[in-house]
């Protein structure tokens, strides 16, 4: 991919550290690396507790943003450059919920912590200071970029495409979550009706960074994906799904939202409509509890007609 807009190398970075317009935010899947050393001036975000509310499963509200724009300096003329590892998903994440509370000047680092270290790049262990009496932004809600529960329902077979960029044995309905995620599983396996699997790694290199543009857009196509259609994503928690977001909005140009319900709503709710395998539901046991559900409620199947 040709590294610039919102998309940024470390050339482009680390000539930059310093400028008191640049705030830098780490985000990882496990916070505490970042204490072995990070970009030099970096600020470190706990995802589970400062990217989302910590009390219902939603995003922080408009206060919350407020107090973590103002703790980490985010004026109206910063520029924010986000990174982190597992190839930037949470990161991604990161910067889709400052989109979503119209930060408007955000840069992602091109393959993240593990590109900087690669490259040699200068760490710190040192956690910067905000300077007193920054004026920092006031955060609203609302630029479009998120999908709800409503919209993808409204989506199943309709003009948005419904990208899932879970893993195909996920998507299959093989395996609730991936090993190592518990915390994330749904009561359900499977995947919604009418999406097509598109996994988040197609956009990458092995080195994590983003495909040459040319590239990318024929991986994307060779997935099902219509690069001229609105498009939602979804995964699990959402981050994966940030992830493509990111490649398909920001760098794509495309109409795209992220579900960040994701799979562990929709696959956890009454009633919702489930599909396995490539698209079709498993075939129904004559008695329902041959099938090793209910009688009723999302997991319920017809017998067969007769």
């Amino acid at each position: 991919m040709s590294v610039g807009g919102p998309l940024i190398d470390g050339d482009w970075l680390q000539a930059r550290l310093g400028d008191p317009d640049l705030v830098i935010l780490e985000i990882d899947e496990r916070p505490l690396i970042y204490r072995v050393g990070h970009i030099p001036g970096a600020h470190c975000l706990d995802w589970r507790t400062e990217l989302q509310d910590p009390v219902t499963r939603d995003l922080p509200d408009a206060d919350a943003m407020a107090g973590l724009c103002a703790r980490v300096g985010i004026t109206a003329a910063s520029t924010v450059v986000l990174y982190g590892d597992k190839s930037n998903w949470y990161a991604c994440f990161g910067f889709w919920l400052l989109r979503h509370y119209g930060i408007a000047d955000l840069r992602l680092l091109d393959g993240g912590r593990q590109a900087w270290l690669a490259e040699g790049r200068p760490l710190s262990v040192d956690e910067p200071e905000v300077p007193a009496g920054r004026e920092t932004v006031l955060p609203r809600a609302g630029t479009g970029v998120r999908a709800m529960l409503a919209d993808v329902q409204a989506a199943i077979g309709g003009a948005v495409q419904l990208l899932d960029v879970r893993t195909a044995a996920e998507y299959r309905g093989e395996v609730l979550t991936e090993p190592g995620y518990p915390q994330e599983g749904a009561q359900r396996p499977g995947h919604i009706p009418t999406a097509i699997n598109v996994p988040w790694d197609v956009a990458v290199d092995q080195d994590g960074r983003v495909l040459p543009e040319a590239r990318l857009r024929e991986r994307l196509r060779e997935h099902g994906v219509d690069l001229n259609r609105p498009a939602i994503t979804y995964c699990r928690i959402g981050e994966r799904s940030a992830h493509t977001w990111f490649v398909l909005s920001e760098l794509l140009g495309l109409r795209a939202r992220n579900y960040d319900g994701s799979w562990t709503e929709w696959g956890s709710m009454v009633g919702m409509p489930v599909a396995v395998g490539n698209g079709e539901r498993p075939a129904a046991a004559a008695d329902p509890a041959d099938a090793g559900v209910g009688t009723g409620g999302a997991g319920a199947v017809d017998p067969p007609s007769n």
